[in-house]
């Protein structure tokens, strides 16, 4: 008998093994892999041959890994009845729309793999239904989700020693005033700090040992909140703004004997924040301040281009300021206003300097030969080129391509192109795009190929015309957009049934737990379930309103799946232990 309880205690041991790598190996894991462009990659970037992938490929292959041991986990299960919820049915339309996705896509490399640097393709996107289905089956005692949790914790204060360092200065930013770590992207890491922030405040309240609690509530809660504030990732600030005080007006009512914890979280919170962005000047309290998001960033009498026009061999600019009309029929470049009067310039030798207003904050570089005639504008930091090539005027766009200017359709967001950092633009011409992704889309991690890259006019107010658009910074347009909005609908019912059913639950408990007058006290056991309850469910929140604003990355993304497996195991048991009357 003890040898056969041996055995169970060690396949349960060993299901822990793809969640140590979900919780730990994956959001700790960087490694420099080059990777060679395939065929399609190179329809992007023509200018170079390989790129260094420093954090998603380890990532990604990490992720497989997981689910693979975690389909070995089940397989080798014992027989352990445990209900399917009948809201996950959803998955199979969701997954039928991926596979037809991928399968109907003009990218079907990307599709099946994900673009990179980012790995979100349906391979990627099986992985994580794998893991909510798995996370589901494989973990039932409540007491197996909290070790779990702790080891996600434990790994965000690895994370955050990297990020420390970076804050102070020691190790170089990618971008200033903000911390990627080894997640590789500021906007990840807040999220990676919003989601594990409710389950680090869960995992304080229901500890026991005083020193074990104070321990958990300095490291796992400190590190948390650190990886949030220095992330500088309004998404992130968003979704803890939203959900924290849904967390504190509940677990108060869980856990009153514990109500001094509440104001303990608060008052050490503050005291990382004040003392972070008192390190950086201020900077910290300036990007809340900020987040308003239509507040433009650039100021309401910025340079705004309205239309750019190419016919035969000249080009029409037209911005909120001035009308400018290039011609070239053969004796060079000439520049005329509106009303067709010819605007001086003084040449010096390949240089143009415009001399009348409102043109003088125009600087114009020429290179005329008998094989090809080409003018840069210089207008407010902002470059477009100009070729005329057998008789007709041409721009060159983005990866250098010379091209024409084609219309772009847009939908929303004009005169709030930069709304959110600049994801308004993205949004007003990457939703148009639906139109076409109704039951398929156009497959996974594929919107740089269906993105307007050429969008001239659009990316002159966005920032640059080079710039390569790689993600529509929404998540649930990456899905629609992805594999259809079938798909997005599925997955939208599956969040919502959760919210609301264990919403439905915690209330049944609280309501339960207040009828002392007839000794019906709520016990330990069940506050201890409920907090956890209620703390995973705020970390799945957390990461659903992130998603207005970020993408899906596999640095962060299986961490989510996972907690929504286990939320979802939890659902079901508080639905057996209140069942409808």
């Amino acid at each position: 008998m003890s040898e056969l309880t041996g055995k169970k205690d060690k396949l349960k041991k060993y299901r822990y093994i793809p969640f140590i790598i979900i919780t730990v190996l994956i959001p700790l894991a960087k490694y420099r892999i080059r990777v060679y462009h395939n065929e399609e990659i190179k329809k992007v970037l023509l200018r170079t041959q390989w790129y260094d992938d420093y954090y998603c490929l380890i990532k990604v292959l990490l992720l497989y890994l997981a689910v693979f041991l975690m389909l070995v986990a089940y397989t080798f299960r014992k027989n352990e009845d445990k209900k399917f919820p009948a809201i996950l049915y959803f998955l199979i339309p969701y997954n039928i729309c991926l596979l037809l996705s991928v399968c109907f896509s003009d990218y079907k490399i990307t599709a099946l793999f994900g673009i990179v640097d980012m790995y979100e393709g349906g391979l990627t996107q099986l992985c994580y239904c794998c893991i909510l289905l798995f996370s589901y089956y494989l973990i039932s005692d409540p007491e197996d989700m909290i070790a779990i949790i702790k080891m996600a914790l434990a790994a965000s204060v690895a994370v955050t020693v990297p990020g420390v360092l970076e804050f102070s200065g020691v190790l170089p930013l990618e971008q200033p005033n903000t911390l990627s770590s080894t997640i590789g992207n500021s906007n990840y890491v807040g999220t990676y700090g919003a989601v594990l922030l409710p389950v680090a405040v869960a995992v304080v309240l229901i500890e026991a040992n005083s020193v074990k609690q104070v321990t958990y509530f300095l490291f796992f809660f400190g590190s948390a909140f650190f990886l949030l504030s220095g992330s500088a990732s309004r998404a992130g600030y968003l979704a803890v703004f939203a959900t924290i005080p849904f967390v504190f007006a509940v677990l108060r009512r869980a856990a009153e004997i514990r109500a001094k914890w509440m104001l303990a979280f608060v008052l050490y919170g503050l005291c990382i924040f004040l003392s972070m962005n008192l390190y950086k000047n201020g900077l910290l309290w300036e990007e809340i301040k900020s987040m308003n998001p239509f507040k433009s960033e650039q100021g309401q009498d910025r340079l705004i281009f309205k239309d750019i026009k190419l016919q035969g061999a000249s080009a029409a600019i037209e911005t909120n300021r001035w009308f400018l009309r290039i011609e070239n029929t053969g004796d060079g470049f000439k520049m005329y206003n509106e009303s067709g009067g010819e605007i001086p310039v003084q040449k010096d030798e390949n240089t143009l300097k415009f001399l009348d207003e409102p043109y003088t904050d125009i600087t114009g570089y020429v290179d005329e030969t008998t094989e090809l005639s080409w003018l840069m504008l210089e207008i407010e930091g902002k470059d477009i080129e100009f070729v005329l090539i057998d008789g007709k005027m041409k721009v060159v766009g983005y990866n250098g391509q010379i091209t024409d200017i084609f219309p772009v359709e847009s939908f929303g967001f004009k005169g709030k192109e930069s709304f959110a950092s600049g994801r308004g633009y993205i949004w007003s011409r990457a939703i148009p795009l639906l139109k076409k992704a109704a039951v398929i889309g156009y497959g996974p991690d594929t919107f740089t190929f269906i993105f307007p890259q050429n969008d001239i006019v659009g990316k002159l107010n966005y920032g640059a015309i080079w710039a390569i658009i790689g993600k529509p910074h929404n998540w649930y347009l990456q899905v629609a957009l992805g594999s259809g909005i079938v798909s997005l609908l599925c997955l939208i019912s599956i969040f919502a049934w959760y919210i609301i059913k264990t919403l439905g639950n915690i209330v049944k408990a609280l309501k339960k737990g207040e009828k002392s007058a007839n000794g019906d006290l709520m016990t330990w056991e069940i506050k201890r379930e409920l907090i956890l309850t209620t703390g995973i469910l705020v970390s799945v929140m957390a990461y659903l309103i992130s998603g207005l604003f970020n993408d899906s990355m596999v640095a962060v993304s299986p961490l989510f799946w996972m907690l929504l497996g286990f939320g979802i195991s939890l659902t079901q048991r508080g639905k057996d232990a209140h069942p409808e009357k």
